[in-house]
């Protein structure tokens, strides 16, 4: 796998993990655009940060990522990971695990891949 596009993506996940919104504009391009269930989808950097101002300040993240696969051109590509782990109310113990499936499109920046587009929704157990 892509040394960078781990790096990237475990960057993000310190964003939910230690409810750190500075990193936003470190891993998102100025242009991004954040499609996630079941927030209204942000676009561009201010909107992104205020919708995880909002949900971080909200919910606890202990969550981390695999990646399934990576593919990258010169300066655009995409990652598919599965996430998992715990998003719980502020102050609340989890009492179960739960799951996403993202897709991120991810554009190199100044020689930096950063995310570009982001979607994401709940793993379904068959």
């Amino acid at each position: 796998m892509n040394t960078e596009i781990n790096q990237l993506i475990n960057r993000y996940a310190q964003v939910l993990n230690n409810a750190d919104t500075r990193i936003l504009r470190e891993v998102f391009t100025a242009d991004a655009v954040f499609i996630g269930q079941p927030f209204p989808t942000a676009t561009g950097i201010k909107a992104i940060e205020a919708t995880y101002k909002a949900f971080l300040s909200q919910l606890d993240f202990k969550v981390q990522f695999e990646v399934l696969e990576v593919e990258l051109g010169e300066s655009i590509g995409y990652v598919q990971t599965r996430s998992s782990g715990s998003i719980v109310p502020k102050g609340q113990t989890a009492d179960g695990g739960e799951g996403n499936r993202e897709l991120f499109v991810v554009k190199k920046i100044d020689g930096n891949w950063k995310l570009h587009r982001y979607i994401f929704n709940a793993e379904i157990n068959a």
